[in-house]
């Protein structure tokens, strides 16, 4: 008949890098249920290497072993975990229990292990700690216990398992002799049907109990003494169980779980006063661990040790900021490279503007300009918008100035660096680069309320206002930012008020415009050059007519004659009807128009007209206003928007040129490629730090290897772990950028994160989701690796080495 444990000629070898030292040579034993078995020996006899064996912590080198006759030779990593998860319950020296676990959790987990839901667990699991003699301290953890009251948690955890052999290591070499005698009590009881081996160097404390005692020396066992069976009356065995008396807090179910180990009891002595020996014992098939249950003790590691829970915490956080604040950046470099292009049709390129028309092409009215004001992500309008684009000329001194013209509602004081802000309309405010020739060779103090005369950028046209344009203030930009596109170009930037603006856009809409004279019926075309001008020495409704205009009359007799004209462009048509009043020549052009006698001969057809009259042709109301937005990332949304409540938009960031030469698309797959590479170097960091972290949990895992975890077991939980504590800094970390996009933060926000901000517009819900992906892609490859690390050893040297 075979026997629960035999081995056949085992040896046991330990090889370093140049020896190789022996644990045990060519052992023949074998062993039974019933039987509690003593190993006694000097040290280094190979006494624990022997258990290990048994139990399947180690592997053997030469032999043979069998468990209820089935050979071992052939085990691998699993089959081994298999047979402690199914044979074996262990009791160690130093306990092996789980620190951070309650008495309860340490019993629970060994029966999860087993393939049991948490619920049936209960009443086992009490009745194993009544047992034992800790009913009292089930919630307590068992890093808070005496070295006695850890010991009979291990046996109770052993026992948890129902298995068929019990094996302990020196389960009495931390106790005192009170609680040593306890201990061996109760293995002596559980020997009734079981098979007991243990471990000691004071053989006395268990000879009273032992059934059989081996003595090992030098790697072999040199004695092998059958002391017979324990035999125990109902009232000795009722007297070492102890018999606890129910608490008031246990009730009938502690009553239950004594009847039920006095039933046991007395069938166990029945049988041994029958002669009934049992050579081995078939243990009960062992169930596959619950997806329920390893997700619970995935859970319960997320927080049990608070130290390693902050510390995770913190290496999460970072990752996931890291990560967040580096796919930001590379978003926005690239998204401020798109926007390095330029149009040639708009000299103010700001990436923050949108061009508005509506879509019956008719004037805006008041409403109209209402509704796009409070479109969200407008922050203003610009109404003269063709201002911005044709942009106007000064002498500064002895240096020339040029630039489009901007609200001057768009700064404010804190911007100027020279003077003031404008007093009235007729004061701007001009922005100059700090390597200008105005500002490097000039003095700016000086330009301070000093008058000058805008002319129009195209044709050099000076404009006419009601008194004299006088510089305020100057603010000294430091190159290209804030979307100051267009002073790639060279240009500086002129602000001035709405109605300096009004006159800028009248003027220039007359620049733009084409032009039909009607001379008595002899029509004459301005497509390319501005026909009409004006000049306070006109009348209303009067028109002056160059000298040789005079030729389309009879007799060359103009003055008093009928004239009209018509205009178009592409906003509107305007026509006007007026009486020859005066013939300019080069004699009377200057007192007639201003026109310096050396430049006359630069007007040809052309008149001019009453600066009234000239607002009746060209003053007509806005057709084409822009529209600022506070977030240019969101400019799709805002278009949309737009079009919805009836215009047409455009965003001049749309119509940007490409500087990249057409490798715009290769550039992209190298940045994602650089970015890619800076994850994979962020993920082994994290490796690195985080197992360093989980190193404290190398014990954790082996100790689950040892109760019989496989390996499919341990990530499960491990994954769990880690994935739950990402998804907990991660939401940290999504929370805190939330609360920064909302301005909850904003006095941090106004100081500090002015940037982050600017880059958390670039992410969208889409990339936070990436991003999550990830973060858990690398958590589970974290965990994959860690646990094949954990892995590649036995099971007694993973935990020797995490111990």
């Amino acid at each position: 008949m075979s026997h629960t444990i035999e081995l056949r000629k085992v040896s046991k070898y330990y090889a370093a890098e140049d020896s190789v030292s022996m644990g045990f040579s060519r052992i023949d034993l074998n062993l039974d249920i019933g039987e509690f078995v003593a190993i006694t020996g000097e040290s280094g006899s190979g006494k624990s290497t022997l258990l290990n064996v048994i139990s399947g912590l180690d592997t053997y080198e030469e032999g043979e072993m069998f468990v209820c006759g089935e050979d071992t030779t052939a085990y691998g990593t699993e089959d081994y975990e298999l047979y402690r998860k199914t044979y074996i319950g262990n009791i160690f020296q130093d306990f092996n229990l789980i620190n951070s676990y309650t008495v309860y959790q340490n019993i629970e987990a060994v029966m999860l292990l087993s393939g049991k839901r948490s619920g049936e667990c209960r009443n086992r699991i009490l009745e194993l700690i009544d047992l034992v003699g800790l009913s009292k301290y089930r919630r307590t953890k068992v890093s808070k216990l005496s070295g006695g009251q850890k010991q009979r948690v291990a046996i109770a955890r052993a026992l948890a398992k129902n298995a068929p052999i019990i094996v302990a290591d020196e389960p009495t070499g931390n106790l005192d002799s009170a609680s040593a005698q306890s201990v061996m009590e109760t293995l002596a009881k559980v020997s009734a049907d079981k098979l007991v081996v243990i471990v000691t160097h004071n053989y006395e404390q268990a000879e009273p109990y032992v059934t059989r005692k081996l003595t090992m020396n030098d790697g072999k066992i040199i004695e092998d003494k059958k002391i017979g069976p324990r035999r125990l009356t109902e009232d000795d065995y009722l007297a070492e169980v102890g018999a606890y008396t129910a608490s008031p807090a246990e009730g009938r179910d502690g009553q239950k779980r004594r009847e039920g180990r006095v039933a046991r009891a007395e069938k166990a002595e029945k049988a041994k006063e029958a002669g009934i020996t049992t050579q081995h014992a078939e243990a009960p098939a062992p169930g596959k661990m619950r997806k329920s249950s390893e997700l619970k003790l995935g859970i319960r590691n997320t927080f049990n040790l608070p130290a390693k829970f902050i510390l995770l915490f913190i290496v999460y956080f970072f990752v996931s900021t890291a990560v967040l604040s580096q796919y930001a950046t590379t978003k926005n470099s690239m998204h401020e490279g798109d926007l390095l292009g330029n149009n040639p049709y708009f000299v103010n390129a700001d990436t923050d503007r949108i061009i508005v028309k509506k879509k019956d092409e008719s004037a805006f009215t008041d409403e109209d300009f209402a509704a796009v004001e409070s479109t969200e992500n407008i922050k203003g309008i610009v109404k003269n918008d063709l201002v911005m684009d044709s942009g106007v000329s000064f002498s500064l001194g002895d240096f020339y100035v040029e630039g489009p013209v901007m609200p001057v509602s768009s700064i404010s004081g804190s911007d100027i660096t020279y003077g003031h802000m404008p007093e009235n309309d007729y004061e701007i405010v001009i922005k100059l680069d700090a390597s200008s020739d105005a500002l490097t060779m000039g003095n700016p103090s000086e330009y301070i309320g000093l008058p000058v005369k805008l002319r129009d950028m195209s044709h050099m046209q000076a404009y006419q206002f009601e008194k004299s344009i006088r510089i305020a203030g100057i603010i000294v930009s430091d190159g290209v930012s804030d979307n100051e596109i267009y002073s790639l170009y060279g240009y500086s930037t002129i602000y001035a008020s709405e109605n300096v603006g009004n006159e800028l856009l009248i003027s220039m809409m007359a620049a733009s415009s084409k032009t039909e004279l009607n001379f008595a019926g002899k029509k004459v075309n301005c497509d390319y050059e501005r026909g009409i001008y004006t000049s306070d020495k006109v009348p209303e409704g009067k028109v002056y007519l160059l000298q040789d205009q005079a030729y389309f009359y009879k007799d060359e007799k103009a003055v008093g004659e009928d004239f009209s004209l018509k205009v178009k462009n592409r906003f509107f048509e305007s026509k006007g009807k007026y009486t020859v009043d005066k013939i300019l020549t080069d004699e009377n052009c200057k007192e007639l128009a201003g026109i310096p006698k050396d430049e006359f001969d630069m007007y040809y057809n052309c008149v001019f007209i009453s600066e009234k009259d000239f607002r009746k042709l060209f003053d007509k109301g806005y057709y084409q206003i822009s529209a600022i937005m506070a977030n240019e990332q969101d400019s799709d949304a805002t278009q949309q928007a737009l079009n919805e409540k009836g215009f047409s938009a455009f965003a001049i960031k749309d119509s940007l040129s490409d500087v990249t030469g057409g490798f715009g698309g290769v550039m992209s797959l190298m940045t994602y490629a650089r970015l890619a590479l800076e994850f994979i170097i962020l993920f082994f960091i994290a490796y690195a730090v985080i197992r360093l972290i989980m190193r404290s949990r190398n014990s954790y895992y082996a100790t689950l290897r040892i109760l019989g975890a496989t390996k499919g077991n341990t990530d499960t939980i491990l994954r769990v772990e880690l994935i739950l504590m990402m998804l907990i800094a991660y939401s940290a970390d999504l929370a805190f950028a939330l609360l920064i996009k909302r301005g909850v933060l904003q006095d941090l926000v106004r100081n500090d994160l002015k940037e982050v901000v600017k880059m958390l517009h670039y992410l969208t819900p889409l990339d936070y989701g990436v991003l999550g992906a990830a973060l858990l892609i690398m958590s589970l490859l974290i965990a994959n690796r860690y646990s094949r690390h954990i892995f590649t050893k036995s099971a007694m040297k993973a935990f020797r080495e995490g111990a």
